[in-house]
């Protein structure tokens, strides 16, 4: 079974591959994560992150793309983007892991390619939230794990969780964040941090209190794939981000594989995160500016065209610059 897993996933370290589930699933269940060191090639994290422009935001683009929150760029939709950031998290070694974990029927939540960049202080939180609209309505208590792939070197920024706290931080469910005094205080001992190099990956019980160590160094950013999968049962109908997948990348579709992505599943929540130009820093502001004012003269110069020139001309000159487009692939090919 191992050995078929190996065999089937390109980029993954064989030794983490050969790792028990067994094993994976005992250690989140009693300490509340599992974490192994270059479980992706550095190479293949290399592939993953050419298929991610983070210099890129969207701006009035019909696409899926980056956008930016203060100085965390996202790429919310990487399953329709990111052929290797699919076949990462639709590989046979994290459905494995799932089949181990959950009892019950579960499905990817939502996913994500993100970068954090020069400041952050995350608050201490857990990530069994259920949602209206963008905002938090109450903490579930439906089991669930986060998977985490670390897609740079991270000596700054590590993730950090309080060992064992799944098994206690229902009692703090009335709570959305901890103060750092809290966790300071009464679990200094416990907290684990993953300072660790790229490709690593951490695995993570969602009722467990983490954060992002805080960090300010204009010079360095952190990116990372982050998925989250619940067990939503028979019920939960609407719990989770809708899935926006590239049909391209389903070569590896099975029944198993639809019900994780969770194909005709009602779902109900945002995007995550919820931005605009307002989210932004006010140095991607000036360079976003940048762009409008040499893309502005273009837009405005063709909108006059088309309010003076007669729709029939428009229609002669768009067939004769495809005409000469047609004339200039046949004389490269000859």
């Amino acid at each position: 079974m191992e050995t078929q897993i190996i065999n089937q996933v390109e980029g993954f370290n064989p030794e983490f591959l050969s790792e028990s589930n067994k094993k994976i699933v005992n250690d989140v269940r009693t300490q509340g994560y599992y974490a192994f060191e270059g479980a992706l090639d550095s190479e293949y994290v290399d592939d993953i992150l050419k298929e991610v422009d983070f210099n890129n935001i969207l701006l009035n683009r019909n696409d899926v793309g980056v956008v930016a929150t203060q100085n965390n760029k996202y790429l919310t939709h990487c399953l329709a983007s990111s052929q290797r950031a699919y076949d990462v998290i639709t590989s046979p070694k994290v459905l494995a892991i799932c089949k181990e974990y959950f009892s019950d029927n579960y499905k990817l939540i939502n996913h994500r390619i993100y970068q954090t960049s020069k400041r952050q202080h995350l608050p201490w939180h857990t990530d069994n939230n259920r949602l209206e609209g963008s905002q938090m309505s109450e903490k579930h208590d439906m089991p669930g794990l986060f998977f985490m792939f670390y897609l740079s070197e991270v000596p700054k920024n590590p993730f950090q969780l309080v060992r064992g706290s799944h098994l206690w931080s229902h009692k703090y469910n009335h709570e959305s964040f901890f103060t750092d005094s809290f966790i300071d205080k009464n679990y200094a001992d416990d907290v684990v941090t993953f300072r660790m190099k790229k490709g690593s990956f951490i695995l993570c019980d969602i009722h467990g209190i983490h954060r992002a160590e805080p960090f300010n160094d204009e010079n360095y950013n952190r990116t990372t794939l982050l998925f989250q999968v619940d067990q939503v049962g028979n019920g939960n109908a609407g719990h989770g981000e809708k899935n926006i997948i590239n049909t391209e990348y389903l070569k590896n579709l099975t029944p198993e594989i639809s019900d994780y992505l969770g194909f005709g599943f009602k779902r109900d929540y945002p995007a995550f995160p919820d931005t605009s130009i307002s989210t932004m820093t006010t140095n991607d502001i000036l360079k976003l500016q940048k762009q409008l004012f040499t893309k502005s003269f273009s837009a405005i110069g063709q909108n006059i065209a088309r309010s003076v020139l007669p729709s029939n001309m428009i229609t002669s000159f768009k067939r004769l610059r495809y005409r000469q487009s047609k004339r200039i692939k046949l004389t490269a090919r000859g």
